[in-house]
């Protein structure tokens, strides 16, 4: 039955639609498509409600037509006096590698199974006119001659054959029946997302007219952002879960997680290095962010992912401190919990954006003495994948952070960083802060410093340590930066003693298995499942800014902490 005649049939038509636009922004949010376009502009606009890109970069235009009048389905010449056939020949010549779709509550039996017979032939116009179509019954033959007729073709010309069965190919009929649309959008949505299905149904619906969407494509990455920021809606665990988008968001979680307690004063300091790391990205050439220990080049990463996150650059950080790769990059991708590749489940994700894989502590892999040589092969995949997608056409760059002096000294590190295959990585180093800065940053104190201290300060791992102490009340005495490193272990464990009651034989307990498992497996992270008998201690040191906690590994804040100890512990056994 046809829609109530007058402005009501507009009002249900509208609702049609946007009730359709709302499945494809779930079917986005489930990564079952690319991404959405909801109206058009230029060339693809006529006759087209929204774009819809598939998992294969197929581009498919859909017209929404709910009903026309009470008929109870479409002819070839209804579809021809409602101009559809014409919108479909006109896109369809235009670009034959498009599809078009037509999304009605009432079906097209004959034409659509046609369309579907073209899809399953042999790709031989010929065989397709007479075994599927002229063979099969007067029906079909019937149709079919309409079909060319309607758009000026003859199927006896065997140009025109070929161009009738490639329109064919192309042409789908999405059946979407108005009376089940309310009920099945609840149900898709209740099992996504987090929050009243209803509530959430809403948003889709004003989504594209309330951010002014309208003529640009929607992401997934883009959307969810929406979602959680403005509405509190959230993607639910699923079983078996293989969403790209959750799992990039966790791990970009994890990242800042890790760099966020140990900022100076728990804020970003602008680096000026950060600025060419955004500049070589925007030039479409890799990086490898290097300086020595305790300059800041994590910190310049976080200050990276910060600037694209606001750019809405879509980037996948990884610390190969704790996140230590092997095997090669597929299992390294499921070992995160993509179903992939980090690079290609990135540009998967990101379609023809640009966007920017992140590969910090690359040093650290000379840590871990048993899977350095195939951690080391699973970043030299990843690079090679990164450039053969770009030869692609995907926009994909990759940043790397490690040590100088690894990146000098250690060959395969060398190796790897140095010009490969004529595409030369850009080497951005991460410096001591300025005087300016260090004034800046330390304000009136300064002037109680001595010129060998502020020299020590200029490193932002001594200048946090220093800042964390002075803000306890601390002012330390100190001569060099192991000094300084010496002064913050004796306070942590004077607080840890005082404040959280906690004895130094118990610290020294509770360090001492971790720091054997670190040296003994060549690695600077262990599994949380240590120090699980010791809640309260492992509580303790988290609280206090010695350990962190996460993706279930547990490590120092920083590795300078664990150097000093392996330090101070083989000095003891020295003396003894």
């Amino acid at each position: 039955m046809g829609f109530e005649p007058g402005g009501m049939a507009e009002k249900l038509g509208n609702r049609y639609e946007g009730r359709w636009i709302a499945k494809q922004l779930l079917r986005l949010l489930n990564e079952e498509i690319k991404s959405v376009t909801v109206e058009l502009i230029g060339p693809n606009e006529r006759g087209v409600d929204l774009l819809v890109v598939k998992k294969d970069d197929t581009r498919q235009l859909q017209q929404c037509k709910a009903r026309f009048g009470n008929r109870e389905s479409w002819s070839i010449g209804t579809l021809r006096s409602k101009g559809i056939l014409d919108h479909l020949k006109d896109h369809l010549s235009r670009d034959p590698k498009q599809e078009f779709a037509l999304v009605s509550a009432i079906p097209a039996r004959t034409f659509g199974d046609i369309c579907d017979s073209a899809r399953n032939s042999n790709d031989n116009p010929k065989d397709f006119h007479r075994y599927q179509t002229q063979d099969v019954g007067e029906e079909r033959r019937k149709i079919f001659c309409d079909f060319c007729d309607a758009l000026g073709l003859d199927p006896n010309i065997e140009d025109d054959l070929g161009r009738a069965f490639d329109y064919l190919k192309h042409t789908y009929i999405e059946l979407f029946p108005d009376d089940r649309t309310w009920s099945d959008l609840l149900t898709r949505t209740d099992f996504l997302l987090t929050g009243n299905p209803e509530t959430v149904i809403s948003v889709l619906l004003t989504y594209a007219e309330n951010n002014y969407m309208y003529r640009k494509p929607i992401y997934v990455d883009e959307l969810r952002r929406y979602l959680a920021e403005k509405h509190g809606i959230y993607p639910k665990q699923l079983a078996h879960d293989q969403r790209i988008g959750p799992a990039v968001e966790e791990l970009q979680k994890q990242f800042s997680d890790s760099i966020q307690p140990g900022l100076i004063d728990g804020t970003v300091i602008p680096r000026v290095e950060t600025s060419r790391v955004i500049q070589s990205i925007s030039n479409g050439q890799d990086v490898v962010v290097h300086g020595a220990a305790g300059y800041g080049k994590s910190g310049v990463l976080y200050e990276l992912t910060e600037y694209l996150y606001q750019q809405n650059i879509p980037y996948l950080p990884i610390r190969l401190d704790r996140r230590i790769p092997d095997k090669n990059a597929k299992q390294f991708g499921e070992d995160l919990g993509l179903p992939e590749s980090p690079a290609y489940a990135l540009a998967g994700l990101t379609a023809d954006r640009k966007c920017v894989l992140i590969l910090d502590q690359l040093d650290a892999i000379r840590w871990t003495a048993a899977h350095s040589s195939s951690a080391m092969d699973v970043c030299k995949e990843l690079l090679r994948q990164v450039r053969s997608l770009r030869r692609t056409g995907k926009n994909i760059i990759i940043v790397f952070a490690c040590r100088t002096f690894d990146m000098k000294n250690d060959p395969e590190i060398k190796n790897l960083l140095d010009d490969s295959g004529g595409q030369g990585i850009a080497k951005i180093p991460v410096k001591e802060f300025s005087d300016d800065q260090l004034k800046e940053i330390i304000g009136p104190d300064i002037n109680a410093l001595t010129n060998a201290q502020k020299r020590i300060l200029s490193c932002p791992q001594n200048l946090a340590i220093w800042l964390e102490l002075r803000n306890e009340g601390v002012t330390p005495g100190f001569h060099s930066a192991t000094e300084l490193m010496g002064r913050f272990w004796e306070n942590r464990r004077r607080l840890l003693e005082e404040q959280a009651k906690i004895s130094a034989g118990q610290m020294d307990a509770f360090l001492a298995p971790l720091l054997d498992y670190m040296e003994n497996n060549g690695e600077i992270s262990a599994p949380a499942s240590m120090v699980t008998k010791a809640p309260t201690v492992r509580d303790a040191f988290v609280s206090f800014g010695i350990l962190q906690l996460g993706a279930g590994r547990i490590s120092f804040c920083h590795q300078r902490y664990l150097d000093y100890l392996i330090a101070e512990r083989l000095l003891q056994i020295i003396y003894q």
